[in-house]
C-alpha cells in the first residue's frame, strides 16, 4: 500500500478525490504511478519522490489532476 497517500490529502480534496476504503486508496495508488510514469512494483519513496516534483510543477500536477479525475470515473 501506498505511504504517501495520506501527504496528498489536500490535493487529492481539491480535485474532489476523498479515498474512504483501502481498496479505493490502491485504486489512487495505482493511478498515480501510471500517470507519472511509475510501476506497480517501484517502492512507494520512489513513487513518493517523483510525485513530490509533479506536485511543484503547475503543467505536470494538472495532467495529474486530470489523469487521476479521469481514472476515477
Amino acid at each position: 500500500m501506498s505511504c504517501y497517500i495520506r501527504h496528498m490529502n489536500d490535493f487529492l480534496g481539491d480535485i474532489d478525490i476523498v479515498p474512504k476504503t483501502k481498496e479505493e486508496r490502491k485504486e489512487i495508488d495505482l493511478a498515480i504511478r501510471e500517470a507519472i510514469g511509475k510501476d506497480s512494483l517501484d517502492q512507494c519513496n520512489v513513487v513518493w519522490k517523483e510525485v513530490k516534483i509533479w506536485l511543484n510543477d503547475e503543467n505536470k500536477k494538472t495532467k495529474l489532476a486530470t489523469a487521476l479525475k479521469n481514472s476515477m470515473i
